[in-house]
């Protein structure tokens, strides 16, 4: 079988990062699989990190690019390759286009005196194993009303250690009605969902987590992996508008120290802040903060909750379902599921066990419920809160938090009435500990559940 290699080293400055390099190289007519693998070093103190991933012949201009692309595995793996048949997780099969294919290599972070690396790429005559495609006769669960399930989750196909599979059976197992798998910068997961879905008993779909140098936020409703090259908030908002164009529903993701944190400004283009990021403790008070900041400049932004879990084969603190995201759907499919998110019917639990929470507004014979929006007038209020005996309930709008109770029965309800002509929006949280319920934004305050808001304006 024909075959060659191609070696590429050097060094990079400090200069250069947070951007990237392309290494070119020649696919010819005859090549049916290509193979990467790198290494690098800091060259001095200080942390060295460099991404990688491969694009076929194509423009590498901002968007344009991703109609190459065949893969990304950020620093998770040293090797990789693509084939016709067959691909490293993260990576896409398929036919190899003839012409200058390009490694990327993304410059994550780069010591003041620079790094080394070195890069070597092999193109063979030879194709890898076709993979198996699995198929199954499932049946469509009928389900309507509140349903459950984790929107953040990583397989091996970026830096997770578990496959599609593996998450799907975790997932039936904790009692989920459905699981996203975000990977990072690649679609290559959701090219294992076809004939997966409902067969544990649990809708499984996918999404991508786009991961740039200043900010994580996951799309939704994807089929292909977005541009993730992004350098500046103008890139930013090209990126944005053109999914929202296709359809897609955007969450920022844990915008709070060691999220990592969100570095690119207001949040204000999603539909949604992922504001209960694995256990409460881990800093979700600043992303509380940040999300009511952005709820008082007027922007209705939805609720999500993810456990950004990686590890499901490992005994760790965070695990699938940590938290919880409940939505109020009218079918469980992705399209019910879509249609609901949209709607912004959600809250967030600390497990599947809940607790659970409903708020409404009532006035004559009108009522809006989480998500909706009300007009600002007088209104009955009515709380409901189930699994939460021993727990500190509140009441939250802009303007300061409300009402507490104490929940010393369960079920829970409270009704009273409001005086919501000055009021933006409403919402119910839980508080598992309350050192302070008074303070919304108390370090010490460990939420066990949040609901999105419903918001009052004309």
């Amino acid at each position: 079988m024909p075959e060659y290699a191609v070696k590429f080293n050097g060094t990079l400055g400090v200069e250069l990062a947070g951007g990237f390099v392309y290494l070119p190289f020649k696919v010819p007519e005859w090549a049916k699989t290509v193979e990467v693998q790198y290494s690098y070093r800091g060259l001095g103190k200080g942390e060295c990190i460099l991404d990688i991933g491969i694009f076929e012949p194509c423009s590498l201009d901002l968007i344009d690019a991703m109609d190459g692309f065949r893969g990304w595995s950020g620093s998770n793996k040293k090797s990789f390759y693509v084939s016709e048949g067959s691909a490293t997780p993260g990576y896409l099969p398929g036919p190899l286009k003839t012409g200058v294919w390009h490694v990327v290599l993304g410059l994550y972070k780069v010591p003041p005196e620079g790094c080394w690396y070195e890069v070597e790429v092999k193109v063979s005559g030879e194709a890898r194993y076709v993979r198996e495609r699995r198929s199954a006769e499932v049946t469509f669960p009928q389900k309507r009303g509140w349903v459950k399930g984790d929107f953040h989750v990583h397989s091996i196909h970026s830096d997770g250690n578990s496959n599609v599979e593996e998450i799907a059976l975790e997932a039936s197992r904790v009692g989920l009605d459905f699981v996203a798998v975000t990977d990072h910068n690649t679609h290559s997961h959701i090219m294992e969902l076809n004939g997966l879905n409902w067969m544990y008993g649990e809708l499984v779909v996918g999404g991508v987590e786009v991961t740039t140098y200043k900010g994580h936020f996951n799309a939704y409703n994807v089929s292909s992996t977005p541009e993730f090259r992004i350098r500046s908030e103008g890139d930013l908002l090209r990126v944005v508008d053109n999914l929202r164009r296709k359809g897609a529903l955007i969450s920022v993701n844990h915008p709070k120290p060691l999220g990592p944190d969100w570095e690119w400004g207001s949040m204000s283009f999603a539909h949604f802040i992922e504001v209960y990021h694995s256990l409460w403790g881990f800093n979700n008070y600043i992303s509380l903060r940040k999300w009511d900041e952005e709820l008082c400049k007027g922007y209705k932004l939805g609720l999500l909750g993810g456990s950004d879990a990686h590890s499901l084969k490992a005994e760790g603190l965070v695990g699938l379902a940590s938290p919880t995201t409940w939505v109020l759907v009218d079918e469980l499919s992705e399209r019910g599921l879509l249609k609901a998110l949209m709607a912004r019917r959600t809250f967030v639990s600390k497990s599947p066990q809940g607790p659970r929470l409903e708020l409404y507004l009532l006035r004559g014979e009108d009522s809006w419920s989480i998500g909706e929006e009300a007009p600002p007038a007088t209104m009955m209020v009515e709380a409901f809160i189930e699994g939460g005996r021993g727990t500190t309930a509140r009441l939250v709008s802009d303007r300061c938090v409300e009402h507490v109770w104490k929940i010393e029965r369960d079920p829970f309800s409270v009704k009273l009435e409001m005086d919501l002509r000055d009021v933006k929006f409403l919402r119910l949280e839980t508080l598992e500990t309350a050192e302070d319920p008074w303070d919304r934004y108390h370090r010490e305050n460990d939420i066990s559940a949040i609901s999105s808001p419903i918001y009052i304006g004309e």
